[in-house]
């Protein structure tokens, strides 16, 4: 697999207006961003990046905006960001249905940042601040976030650990609520449990010999609780790499907190099928599915 050099996602998509998460790039540890073609047959569309060291947001507008804003955390084991096939082929989509879409790229949290494995939700904290800070000049009512497999626990996590304090604060952005009005989980990775958890996104996060403590805090249904937003959940139950699970145990709890959720468990669909994997099967009206749902709440 070739592994190329990777600044920005502005290369890619100049017709995007792409932001900083951070004013001035993190101190970060000797790695270099790069990107690798996952699949060839969709290449140049399947760019996946890893090493990140300067997290973005790139904003997908919509020709027909209905006010509300999406936040898109795509996954990638906690290895890599697959950018493409589930941040800017469902960003396409949702613009399509008049969402404003911001496509996000996030560190790792093995990679050796200082804010150690709460990286990641410390990008997506930030990120959401700054899409508050202009949602009055994007004509935003609403914000809300759609996580992706591994993207999927770094979204349950700010949906439910919103107020923890990952990061020094360096500005007034700090100030700002980075609680989303609602969230989707789209094949999550949820909970560190041998039994359902995610393996490779478990040894990421918390390495080899987690102790119990750490394998309670990382599993995001631990951490639901009645002030945690709107829910709408998507799985697929022969996905053989998230087990289905994982979704059903957070929306378990979410029942138990009286957290307003629905959840879609459908019978094909595998792991990592985002739009393009769709076609042809039930899971391909998730996204009419999402937009109906966010409507009865926000219309």
């Amino acid at each position: 697999m070739s592994i190329y050099t990777f600044r920005s996602v502005k290369e890619w998509f100049p017709q995007y207006s792409v932001l900083s998460i951070w004013p001035h790039a993190p101190a970060s540890p000797s790695i270099t961003p790069q990107f690798t073609y996952n699949n060839a047959t969709y290449a140049p569309m399947e760019r996946e990046i890893s090493k990140i060291t300067h997290p973005e947001i790139m904003v997908v507008p919509s020709t027909t905006p209905n006010g509300i804003g999406v936040l898109l955390i795509p996954g990638g084991s906690y290895k890599r960001v697959a950018f493409d096939k589930e941040g800017v082929d469902t960003a396409i989509k949702l613009s399509s249905k008049g969402y404003t879409v911001f496509v996000m790229t996030y560190r790792m949290p093995a990679d050796g940042h200082k804010e150690g494995n709460r990286v990641s939700l410390a990008d997506a904290q930030r990120a959401m601040r700054i899409i508050r800070s202009q949602s009055a000049s994007l004509g935003l009512k609403h914000i809300g976030v759609i996580g992706f497999s591994a993207g999927g626990h770094i979204t349950s996590s700010l949906a439910t650990c919103f107020e923890m304090e990952t990061y020094e604060s360096i500005d007034d952005l700090e100030l700002i609520s980075a609680r989303p009005d609602f969230f989707s989980l789209m094949y999550p990775v949820i909970s560190m449990d041998e039994t359902i958890g995610h393996p490779g996104s478990r040894l990421q996060l918390l390495g080899s010999s987690p102790d119990e403590d750490s394998l309670i805090a990382f599993s995001t249904e631990t951490n639901v609780t009645s002030r945690t937003p709107p829910c709408f959940l998507v799985h697929a139950s022969d996905d053989k790499a998230v087990k289905v699970e994982n979704s059903i145990v957070f929306w378990q709890a979410l029942k138990t907190h009286q957290v307003p959720t629905e959840i879609h468990l459908f019978e094909n669909g595998g792991h990592g099928f985002g739009i393009r994997d769709t076609i042809g099967l039930p899971v391909e009206a998730w996204p009419q599915l999402f937009d109906i749902w966010v409507k009865r709440h926000f219309h």
